[in-house]
């Protein structure tokens, strides 16, 4: 091979190379290399506040449990291995310390809420991020907030 022929051929190897393993900057993200990804931001499931149905009583902790999204189950440990806030893992379930947020992946939630003095109350939610920003890498931002009631024990 000649020598030119091998340097251009070189160059086209090393250059396609480093396009190919940085797809494109960075961006604020320190060790996001690579092709173009969609990061989440912020969580897309806040719960504001809690009441109950019949009293209007505001309550400060709940217990969240059941959980599926669109269907499809998911555990309170891999919810709370990931992104949120004000949440801790108890067994089979998440302890809320109201607001709380947490999840990243949109769709219709189902879960069970409860806490002292009520039942355990079916809650469904079409969470979905309300803001994207565009660039590289990308991101989702603004989820779905919302205030949840749950049945009084003995009412």
């Amino acid at each position: 091979m000649p020598r030119t022929l091998f340097h251009r051929t070189t160059l086209t190897l090393v250059f396609g190379g480093a396009l190919l393993v940085t797809g494109c900057e960075g961006g604020e993200d320190s060790g996001t290399v690579g092709a173009c990804v969609n990061l989440a931001n912020d969580e897309v499931l806040h719960i504001d506040d809690a009441s109950g149905t019949t009293t209007d009583a505001t309550i400060g902790e709940i217990v969240l449990s059941g959980f599926a999204i669109d269907g499809d189950a998911i555990s309170a440990e891999s919810i709370a291995a990931g992104r949120s806030t004000n949440i801790t893992l108890d067994g089979n379930a998440l302890n809320c310390v109201l607001p709380c947020s947490f999840g990243t992946e949109p769709g219709t939630w189902t879960f069970g809420a409860s806490a002292d003095g009520y039942e355990l109350t079916p809650q469904e939610v079409e969470a979905e991020y309300n803001r994207f920003v565009g660039g590289c890498p990308s991101y989702d931002e603004d989820g779905t907030h919302v205030s949840i009631t749950l049945d009084e024990s003995g009412v």
